[in-house]
């Protein structure tokens, strides 16, 4: 009988004790045996270190890390580095996956000789939000049956993930080989743009299951979710990354161009209004004043005939900002 290929599941944590047995317990207890899992204790400050090594005694395929704290980028390259799995997942330690999620995407990688699968996810506020959907439920199996395998090539996965800015590195399964000399920029914020810009063109054939197998927690305390910061002004590098990466490697496809371009016209404007929502952390305007330097530098309105835009480009920043304090004020009496 041939052997399953070995899945390495690395798991970055930091500060999420009170999710931490279910997303590890939603990998222990897959259809799908042959796993390696990676804890990494990013110098977690609870007590998410001992929960760890308490796994570890009980389940021989758990391996552990504990390091200074690395951030994000820097937990996840200490489990590349130790990975010895034929494929890679990567899953974040506040979220959980349904028991059958490696059962169905490995049937439909050896199936289909894909080197990469991508699946959906879905948002959820706890884990009890919903009741599970077992394997043995009916409606689950026929969903599954009528979820229909989409293999494209690069260019094609390219074009969807940012027009629906799937760029998360958990929603996909990746052949170890090909992605095993990569790792993660420590230090920046938006690691996972920089991970799928430069892993996806390494594939041909690439498989896409629309199933929801990876259960997103709405934290509010994760990074996603946090206040805005002047650090995450840095997240808009990730978007130049993006498009510079298109237009070097695509120079002759327009559509995915244009996507790019929209892309990042998008993110500036995000960031120039949430500057400007935050007021209080960018006084001088110096971030501001980059961010519309940059939206004047790349405004196209054939790429994003948007309103928004024209009103970010040619309003005062001052009489900008203004605006932007009304809507705040509309917005806050809304949800009062």
């Amino acid at each position: 009988m041939k052997t399953q290929p070995k899945i390495s599941v690395v798991i970055p944590i930091y500060g999420v004790e009170p999710y931490l047995n279910k997303c590890v317990d939603s990998v222990l207890n897959q259809t799908y045996k042959n796993l390696e899992v990676i804890l990494v204790d990013d110098e977690s400050p609870d007590n998410c270190g001992i929960i760890c090594d308490e796994y570890a005694k009980n389940d021989n395929r758990i391996k552990v890390i504990h390091q200074e704290n690395k951030g994000l980028s820097g937990a996840r390259n200490s489990g590349l580095k130790i990975a010895t799995g034929d494929f890679i997942s990567f899953l974040d330690s506040d979220d959980w996956l349904d028991l059958d999620a490696f059962e169905t995407i490995m049937d439909i990688a050896n199936k289909h000789k894909l080197d990469i699968v991508e699946f959906d996810l879905i948002e959820r506020k706890s884990e009890n939000e919903t009741s599970e959907m077992y394997l043995s439920s009916a409606d689950r199996k026929s969903k599954l049956r009528k979820t229909e395998l989409q293999i494209a090539n690069h260019i094609e996965v390219y074009e969807r993930i940012i027009k629906n800015t799937t760029f998360s590195v958990c929603r996909r399964i990746y052949k170890h080989n090909v992605i095993k000399n990569y790792l993660f920029l420590e230090g920046k914020t938006s690691e996972d743009v920089y991970f799928t810009m430069d892993n996806i063109k390494k594939f041909d054939r690439l498989g896409y299951f629309p199933f929801p197998f990876y259960n997103y927690r709405v934290n509010p305390t994760s990074i996603t979710r946090k206040p805005y910061t002047l650090k995450d002004f840095d997240a808009l590098d990730a978007a130049f990354h993006l498009y510079r990466s298109i237009m070097e490697s695509f120079p002759e496809r327009e559509g995915i161009k244009k996507l790019a371009h929209k892309h990042l016209l998008k993110r500036l404007l995000r960031h120039y209004k949430l500057l400007n929502y935050n007021a209080g952390l960018d006084p001088d305007y110096n971030y501001r004043k980059e961010a519309k330097k940059m939206i004047d530098k790349y405004y196209s309105k054939e790429v994003s005939p948007s309103k928004e835009l024209d009103v970010a480009r040619y309003l005062p920043m001052p009489m900008f900002r203004l605006l932007i304090g009304l809507h705040k004020i509309k917005l806050n009496m809304t949800q009062g």
